[in-house]
């Protein structure tokens, strides 16, 4: 074959690998757009369905990330106007209201509550997610209890499922993310809202596949949570990083093992919680700690100032929140947890985002 020609064929070959093994970054590589998000139990919270149905985001394959953000926040006061609320705060109060004085609060008693208008406090919120490939769906249980454990280890109420994924290499491979759904307890009042938030977070991945974030693991309203115990011992793999406080970004890859699903999966809301009121979203809180890591990432609390470097956080372990996502939160008028102080006046950075207390 003359040299001219070779040229050309290898040429050919680079340029057709090149496309087929490049991740899509339009609008258009995941064909028609998800449905938005719907509260699944519509008959029990008529008003706050019918004002989703009001809040859609618009998907238009020509749409600028400037378009998007100002459809986002059209959105955004739309849903404060027709919930009647100026501070998402508000929220907060009207959910405290319904209970009596005395005793701690508990989600499993004010879910069943309805307000004035008729909605029942609690409902599911079904919203669209991007998984990485060979995600695990794992059923979730919730109760008023004061360890997790008890919940792991006896029959408790189901509240929806978790995305596990076990390589790192999977969770930071965007290309071959899928779009997905995630079911979420939320406040009634809080599902319009919230659900506009996590779709923002779900669309921008839409438009461009290097701003695709794994919602794998959202919790909204309980009390304490867990997957069963039991079963084999499950593995996956999390950043250490050199201490607990630094700003090192040079981690290694941990493959941490766990006993069973439960030993990853779990939680529990102390009593002032805003997620007790079902007005507090966690973004992927998992269970890193205790496998000899050194803040684990994505860490739910952690005092690393590596953890404000948002951009490379999240391109480290696709799973921690870059910074748009917190700027989202913000336009929605959500408390991040910059704002407030936690343990010996320390202020506390983690992958959450709630109404506010005052």
């Amino acid at each position: 074959m003359p040299l001219r020609s070779a040229f050309w064929l290898l040429t050919a070959w680079a340029l057709l690998a090149g496309w087929l093994w490049a991740p899509a970054a339009t609008a258009a590589d995941s064909g028609q757009p998800p449905s938005p998000p719907r509260i699944l139990e519509t008959s029990q919270a008529p008003q706050a369905a019918k004002i989703m149905q009001q809040l859609a985001l618009t998907y238009d394959p020509q749409m600028s990330p400037q378009d998007r953000d100002r459809d986002f926040l059209t959105k955004v006061r739309r849903a404060k106007r027709l919930l009647g609320v100026g501070r998402l705060v508000e929220l907060r109060h009207q959910t405290l209201n319904l209970r009596p004085l005395m005793g701690e609060v508990s989600w499993e008693d004010l879910r069943r509550r309805r307000f004035p208008r008729g909605d029942q406090v609690g409902v599911t919120l079904s919203v669209p997610v991007w998984v990485p490939a060979g995600a695990q769906k794992i059923k979730t249980y919730c109760g008023f209890e004061k360890k997790w454990q008890t919940v792991a280890a006896s029959p408790h109420r189901p509240c929806g499922y978790v995305w596990h994924v076990g390589k790192m290499a999977a969770i930071n491979d965007k290309g071959n993310y899928r779009a997905a759904r995630l079911q979420i307890e939320i406040n009634s009042k809080f599902a319009p809202l919230a659900g506009l938030f996590l779709e923002y977070i779900f669309r921008e991945g839409w438009y461009d596949v290097h701003r695709r974030v794994p919602l794998l693991v959202v919790r909204g309203g309980e009390d304490t949570f867990s997957a069963k115990a039991g079963g084999a011992p499950v593995a996956a793999e999390c950043l250490s990083f050199p201490d607990e406080t630094g700003s090192s970004l040079t981690p290694t890859v941990a493959l941490c093992q766990f006993q069973d699903w439960a030993a990853m999966y779990h939680g529990r809301h102390s009593p002032g919680s805003n997620h007790r009121l079902g007005l507090a979203l966690d973004l992927n809180d998992y269970n890193f700690r205790g496998n000899g890591v050194k803040d684990g990432s994505p860490n739910p609390i952690s005092d690393a100032i590596r953890q404000y470097n948002r951009g490379a956080m999240h391109k480290l372990d696709a799973r921690n929140m870059p910074g748009w996502v917190y700027t989202a939160a913000k336009w929605l008028g959500c408390r991040l947890p910059q704002e407030w102080f936690y343990y010996n006046f320390n202020t506390t950075d983690w992958e959450h985002v709630d109404v506010g207390t005052k």
